[in-house]
């Protein structure tokens, strides 16, 4: 009986090494290292050039965003009752991820100003500039698709419930709703169902440039990425921060898998979802903080911290689905 047992422990652990050694490491050195590779590139770079981040930001947003939105969207095969779901799982998956913020940041005692960026780096991930690229190594382009979609809904609540956040309150309503419309992204994503729906031709010397500019975003946002890490201050409270990245990366990833069970969701929608709901913090948020002095050192070295962290844990992740 004991040697059995023996047997069965010994080929339990070269099981388990082999799992870590073939699937583990494997999606480590094809998907994670690359994408991270490329951010170091930024990161270095930004030490010797010290470029405008603002005007990089600006572009991305403005020109390189609605070119992939749009060419994404006027040819994908996402049905209507798909993109429903990704709607509804975006929201409960942040409804109750907000629960769970608001609960840890209560048993911290932060004050309103640390409470309101501990709730901004928790909600809000980076969906693009690490989200996109891993997604397309670890799927296809059909994975970055349903992507978008995600990244235009967290816009749009971050442009407004994290304005709400940020101002701690005081916001003004009619500046957040300014902000929302001036987002070329939603007028490409409507734009490009549009053309999707009525099958509208569109010339090939038209659609081809766009797309190439489109296809441009990737490494552009991963070097990007990288500048901006370069630029963090890291002089947060690292207590308060740990906790974030905790519930940004472990928490919302359990969210994310429990309420893709409960809806049924499978196949590649699945596994988008699950993956860009657990991303790190997304770098947007800093300009909010800084913006409406909601303690702005807090959330850039959750950035920085879940950044880093998220390399082990998206492999994971990406081994299990």
């Amino acid at each position: 009986m004991t040697i059995r047992l023996a047997a069965h422990t010994i080929a339990l652990s070269n099981s388990l090494r082999g799992f870590i050694v073939d699937t583990l490491l494997a999606i480590f050195t094809r998907v994670i290292l690359p994408v991270f590779i490329t951010v170091a590139i930024g990161f270095i770079a930004q030490h010797f050039l010290r470029l405008d981040l603002k005007t990089l930001s600006r572009f991305a947003l403005y020109v390189l965003v609605p070119c992939m939105v749009f060419t994404a969207m006027a040819r994908t095969t996402i049905a209507l009752i798909e993109f429903s779901q990704i709607v509804i799982f975006y929201v409960i998956a942040s409804a109750l991820l907000y629960g769970i913020s608001e609960i840890a940041a209560r048993a911290l005692r932060l004050d309103s100003a640390a409470a309101s960026s501990f709730h901004i780096a928790i909600l809000f991930t980076n969906c693009v500039n690490v989200g996109f690229p891993i997604l397309l190594l670890a799927y296809d382009a059909s994975a970055v698709e349903r992507g978008l979609i995600y990244m235009i809904l967290m816009q749009i609540v971050l442009q407004t419930f994290g304005v709400y956040l940020a101002a701690r309150g005081n916001a003004n309503w009619r500046d957040a709703a300014r902000r929302v419309a001036q987002m070329p992204g939603m007028y490409a994503l409507a734009l490009g169902l549009a053309v999707n729906a009525f099958a509208l031709p569109i010339p090939a010397t038209l659609f081809d440039p766009l797309k190439l500019v489109g296809d441009s975003i990737l490494p552009f946002l991963l070097v990007v990425l990288g500048m901006q890490l370069a630029e963090v201050n890291l002089r947060g409270q690292w207590l308060v921060a740990s906790v974030a990245t905790f519930i940004r990366l472990v928490v919302a990833a359990i969210i994310s898998i429990g309420v893709a069970n409960v809806m049924g969701l499978q196949g590649i929608t699945r596994n988008t979802l699950i993956l860009e709901n657990s991303m790190p913090t997304a770098i947007f948020g800093v300009a909010l903080a800084q913006e409406f002095d909601a303690a702005p050192d807090l959330i850039t070295t959750v950035i920085f911290i879940s950044t880093l962290a998220s390399m082990f844990t998206l492999t994971v992740l990406i081994a299990m689905a």
